[in-house]
């Protein structure tokens, strides 16, 4: 009757969720070794459910299944991260043009909410700090009512965020990022899509240029 079939792709698709949010939020990082019974455990699922979302993730270059089948996450050169930042710099101007012709009047104050959180986390965990960023950009692109585009970023962020926080967040002065961010709020409240443009752009390449300069061909 399709039921159970139905259920069996919702957990995998909660488990790969699950997975990809522990990647987003530096949990796991570029050369870590994941374990299947582990994550299994962890979850509370079977083994099956874990494989499917890691055959997703290896599909998305987020994790590499190598020939011994020793899983990790995947490590990036300098061109591939040039590349990803590229296509970020393309979809997430998209999404914040769009986001400031849609929003409403309360998006605003969602979004300075999260920017409150995320300045009192500035000098403390590294990695609490890099969710509520990744919060902080999801909100303002969440408005732009574009949920592939949306997740096209996701798939992305994915990609790089282990290496933002180990080069671009951890131990370094954060006062321009937040410049950045608070700009982005003021253009994103009155609606001027090219100066939230203008700031975003400066907060990933600033944070691109720290990182490019640890990577390797």
């Amino acid at each position: 009757m399709g039921i159970e079939k139905i259920k069996t792709e919702t957990l995998r698709q909660k488990v790969y969720t699950q997975l990809r949010t522990k990647i987003l939020g530096a949990e796991l990082l570029p050369g870590e070794v994941i374990n299947l019974r582990g994550l299994a455990d962890q979850f509370g699922v079977s083994l099956l459910p874990v494989r499917e979302a890691v055959w997703q993730l290896e599909s998305e270059k987020i994790l590499v299944v190598e020939s011994n089948k020793r899983i990790q996450v995947n490590h990036l050169t300098k061109s591939q991260f040039q590349e990803i930042l590229n296509l970020r710099l393309l979809l997430e101007s998209e999404a914040v043009t769009k986001a400031c012709q849609l929003r409403k009047k309360k998006a605003v104050v969602r979004v300075e909410k999260i920017l409150k959180n995320m300045e009192k986390l500035v000098g403390g965990h590294s990695k609490a700090y890099i969710k509520k960023n990744d919060e902080f950009h999801q909100a303002i692109y969440s408005y732009a009512n574009s949920p592939l585009l949306l997740e096209l970023i996701q798939r992305l962020l994915a990609r790089t965020n282990p290496y933002i926080y180990l080069f671009a967040i951890e131990g370094r002065d954060l006062s321009s990022a937040i410049d950045c961010h608070t700009k982005m709020l003021e253009g994103f409240a009155s609606g001027d899509s090219e100066g939230v443009r203008i700031a975003l752009h400066k907060d990933l390449t600033d944070a691109a240029a720290t990182i490019l300069s640890h990577l390797e061909e």
